[in-house]
């Protein structure tokens, strides 16, 4: 913590109300999905160091499992050798691979775990819950799949594998003829036949495919993807068995046989938030554990608005490796207009910045009746990211992230529409006219001050000896995580800033403060997002007739902190590790002309290839 700051720490006995999020046991009890022999629960078993303690909360719940206050779940699934048919997922039925001795396996090595578990009725909730066993008890809940244009419906185009990137769809399947020749791939399904929301998945997929046909009225990139068909989100009122961890572990197969899908459409959420506001849940938590595994980028909606929420977003929106994405409406231009009246809201829990972007979410779609939602959203923004992809040399999820969430047009973050709509007539890995873009990829270890030096002043940003014109910046760090989900979930955080040198010849900030470790903790997380993975700082220079500086250059100053190491059974953020970093740059002169683009480029000389800058690196220990 900066600035001298000291924060009472608020103690009070752990009980049976917050194990269960301040709500009483009846209505968690409630609200939890109805499954075979009972209700579902995700149990977080105690975080206990000691191995003597660990075991002691093994012997517990294997002795609840055998009382039968918690029934076994299986919730490992297995899937055909690729090249066979994609039939049905199977589940893992055998003893050893239930739920708790799955979980029991990773405590015992780890200290941490989760477990779905069936609990039959209320008497044995009260049971598990006054056990000791676990700190943190969370109903499941279902996850629900939740005029643009004019003229004929488009003919889905032919299929061009070198020109068309696949986006897995996860979602209620496909079975419209007309697209199944967009089809690159199918897997085996999880959720049967019939019990699936075909409808759904048939409209996100035809809008993934070529959104800017249905919606010809409307300003979309005109950009075609296929799609991998993940049948794997039952439709409301399926009598379907909601199982978040054998989603969690057939979406694990799914990125192992398919790893050239690097972008996923996932337009389903949870039909109610999470009891407190500030926890993680289980599938954002354990998305963004896959999605950084595996480098794949999740595109997730927020949610829509229900009787009961009004605002708050709902899982997997709470995914930090996601680009979550929220609901806006179009202007009489077919330009993006003002916030959504159906889409949920940030922030996420943590003060986490969700939604990252936002876009049309009432849009025309196979069928030809325009539909309104925030997962209508999603899939113009997936298929921008699966050709950015395409188009990069060397790729990463966070590097594509930052790009579109670099390439949005609000200067401050909104609940609502998070950084904008990342479209504006050029395309994210493309430099616009009067603009050039610097992209790279870093491994930054905690406790060293890093510097990118020689980054060119542009002279078409130079009038009367002053800078003018606008810079964007945006660092994404992968984050270490606390395997909790609670308050302090990102165990280290970024600090960055472009600067430049003043008339005086000190060191002045052109884009972001660099007063997150000097500003009071709490200040600096309301004001600065000071835990945030997602920099993103955006200035105007010619407001106020200019800055004044001096020299022809400027550089990037990029630092990692760390907190709560004990969790870790770490002494020192240095043993952390090197942590991956992703930055974009822009700098604009206002202008239609190539002129800034070139200049740069010609002063980085050899530091430049294909927008990723490459340059040696200062390195300064604390």
């Amino acid at each position: 913590m900066g600035g001298g700051c000291y924060i009472r720490p608020e103690i009070r006995p752990f009980d049976t109300s917050e194990l269960l999020n301040g709500r009483s046991l009846e209505a968690v009890w409630d609200t939890a999905a109805e499954v075979n022999g009972g209700k579902a629960f995700i149990l977080w078993l105690a975080p206990f160091r000691n191995v003597d303690a660990r075991q002691s909360v093994i012997q517990t719940l294997e002795t609840l499992e055998k009382r039968q206050v918690m029934l076994p779940t299986w919730p490992g699934v297995a899937l055909p050798p690729p090249g066979m048919a994609p039939v049905a997922a199977v589940p893992v039925t055998r003893r050893d691979q239930t739920g708790l001795a799955r979980a029991v396996r990773r405590y015992r090595n780890e200290g941490v775990a989760r477990s779905l578990v069936t609990i039959p009725g209320k008497d044995a909730l009260v049971e598990l819950a006054a056990s000791g066993s676990s700190f943190r008890i969370d109903p499941v809940r279902r996850v629900e799949v939740t005029a643009p244009g004019v003229g004929a419906e488009p003919v889905p185009p032919v299929p061009n594998a070198a020109a068309q990137p696949v986006v897995a769809v996860i979602d209620g399947g496909l079975s419209a003829r007309s697209y199944i020749g967009m089809e690159a791939w199918r897997a085996p399904s999880l959720v049967p036949d019939g019990m699936n929301d075909h409808a759904h998945g048939n409209r996100i997929s035809s809008l993934v495919v070529h959104a800017h046909a249905w919606n010809n009225e409307l300003d979309l990139p005109e950009l075609t993807c296929r799609v991998g068909t993940v049948q794997a989100i039952p439709r409301q009122g399926a009598n379907f068995t909601a199982s978040p961890q054998q989603l969690i572990d057939y979406l694990h197969l799914v990125a192992r046989n398919h790893p050239e899908a690097r972008v996923w459409n996932m337009s389903f959420n949870a039909i109610a938030p999470e009891d407190d506001p500030g926890l993680v849940s289980y599938l954002g938590h354990e998305i963004a554990l896959l999605a950084r595994a595996n480098d794949i980028l999740p595109v997730v909606s927020i949610g829509n608005r229900r009787p009961g929420n009004p605002d708050r977003l709902c899982a997997p929106a709470d995914c930090e490796a996601a680009l979550t994405v929220g609901g806006r409406q179009f202007d009489k231009h077919g330009r993006p207009a003002a916030e959504c009246p159906v889409s949920l809201k940030g922030p996420g829990p943590d003060g986490m910045l969700k939604p990252d972007l936002s876009w049309f979410s009432h849009l025309r779609m196979l069928g030809g009746t325009p539909h309104t939602g925030s997962s209508y959203a999603v899939p113009p923004v997936a298929t921008l990211a699966a050709h950015t992809f395409n188009n990069l040399k060397a790729p990463s999820a966070d590097l594509v992230r930052a790009l579109l969430i670099n390439n949005s047009e609000l200067e401050t973050h909104d609940s609502a529409l998070g950084w904008g709509t990342p479209w504006d007539g050029h395309l994210p890995w493309t430099c616009a006219p009067g603009s050039v873009t610097l992209a790279w990829r870093a491994k930054l270890r905690p406790g060293f001050a890093y510097y990118w030096n020689e980054i060119p002043i542009p002279p078409e940003m130079v009038r009367g000896g002053k800078l003018i014109g606008k810079g964007k910046l945006t660092a994404i760090l992968n984050p270490v995580l606390s395997e909790l989900g609670g308050a302090n979930y990102f165990a280290t955080r970024l600090q960055v800033a472009l600067q430049y040198t003043t008339r005086a010849g000190k060191t002045g900030n052109l884009l972001g403060s660099m007063k997150e470790d000097t500003t009071a903790e709490m200040e600096a997380r309301t004001e600065l997002a000071k835990w945030q993975p997602v920099r993103r700082h955006m200035r105007d220079f010619a407001k106020g007739s200019g800055i004044t500086f001096s020299g022809n250059a400027m550089r990037l100053h990029a630092r990692v902190y760390s907190r709560d190491l004990f969790q870790f059974d770490l002494t020192s953020h240095h043993d952390l590790g090197e942590q991956d970093v992703a930055f974009v740059l822009t700098l604009s002169d206002g202008s239609d002309s190539n002129a800034i683009y070139n200049s740069t480029v010609q002063r980085l000389g050899n530091f430049v290839e294909s927008a990723v800058l490459e340059q040696a690196i200062d390195i300064e220990s604390e």
